[in-house]
């Protein structure tokens, strides 16, 4: 099902976007899905990389590979529409800034914000396209995740460990900074976490005590956040509102498992599998769509189509780009899968 929820979660970010969420914090809470889904991709292929003997090194590449050159040619993209917004006399939103345009070529923006935090992290005025506030977590995530890899083959123990043992400080610092975004990694890590514990919880602990204890943390922690802080202020960022999504979520993905099986040849999953598919290239362009797909709903509704149309006209633009992108920009840079070599400890 990680496929579908990935499909929903993308499309929930662009009606987000395109302000139909109906006053709800819909664009942060799938983010925070999309946090969950990445944690148990990236344990599963940090996972599988150890029992293929692809080091750290390999590792790190297959995610380069995978992830940046679509992010390099989104920013093309965006950097296409601003030129065009320009010779229209929409104004300059192209930054004049070099350290600026290092920063967003090289996916640090977060460094900014190490030294003038906001509430939100897409709040950071180095961001060119807000929406990738989270890649910057996200390349850290991975990184991390290769050292702590680097460091399970030195020692010959499970990543596991290192996970949970990082969780230590991620709590600290978010209970200390409960609305504050630095961009450092320790303020997503548990969501991000929670992810690589339901792929342990799934695909790897074997023993119903080790099971249970993941279950039990993960409820413990929804029970937790809804104490502290059950509704999100507007405007701030709580994190126990993102625990309760993450955590929810990530008990969602425990106990739907048994159906996955169903769910994956039935026809929603299939449709949402699809979306699922192009869902990083339409994380990645529909915000420089958001002008285009406006100007060609209103022909259409102008030539005979309904007004409540709108958003369904915008969705369909912004999900034909990211089709198109996803084949020439993303499709060509996917890993091939690593062959399914049994874990021998």
């Amino acid at each position: 099902m990680v496929d579908a929820w990935r499909g929903l979660a993308s499309l929930g970010v662009v009606v987000d976007h395109l302000g139909y969420s109906g006053g709800l914090d819909l664009g942060h809470a799938c983010v925070m899905v999309f946090f969950v889904i990445s944690g148990y991709c990236i344990a599963a292929a940090t996972d599988s990389c150890r029992r293929n003997h692809v080091g750290p090194g390999g590792y790190m590449w297959r995610r380069v590979r995978r992830i940046y050159p679509p992010y390099f040619f989104a920013l093309c993209l965006f950097t296409a529409t601003r030129i065009v917004k320009v010779r229209e006399g929409m104004g300059n939103q192209l930054s004049g800034s070099v350290v600026a345009w290092i920063q967003n070529l090289t996916l640090t923006q977060w460094l900014s914000s190490l030294t003038h935090p906001t509430s939100f992290a897409f709040q950071n005025p180095t961001l060119f396209v807000a929406g990738f506030w989270s890649l910057n977590y996200e390349e850290q995530f991975y990184l991390v995740m290769g050292l702590l890899m680097f460091s399970s083959i030195g020692f010959k123990k499970s990543m596991l460990t290192s996970i949970v043992l990082l969780m230590v400080p991620a709590f600290a610092w978010n209970l200390y900074y409960p609305s504050r975004s630095y961009g450092f990694f320790l303020e997503y890590w548990v969501s991000f976490a929670l992810g690589a514990l339901v792929f342990y919880r799934l695909c790897k602990i074997t023993n119903a005590r080790g099971r249970a204890a993941i279950d039990l943390g993960l409820f413990l922690l929804l029970l937790f956040s809804l104490y502290r802080n059950p509704v999100a202020h507007v405007g701030e960022r709580s994190v126990y509102f993102e625990w309760i999504v993450t955590s929810s979520f990530a008990l969602v993905l425990v106990y739907l498992r048994a159906m996955d099986g169903k769910f994956k040849v039935s026809i929603l999953g299939k449709v949402l599998g699809s979306f699922g598919l192009i869902s990083y290239s339409l994380y990645l362009t529909h915000q420089s769509n958001l002008h285009s797909s406006k100007v060609v709903a209103v022909k259409l509704i102008h030539w005979g189509l309904p007004p409540n149309t709108e958003v369904f006209i915008r969705m369909v633009v912004m999900c034909a780009v990211a089709t198109v992108f996803w084949y020439f920009c993303e499709r060509p840079f996917l890993n091939r899968p690593l062959p399914a070599v049994p874990d021998r400890g």
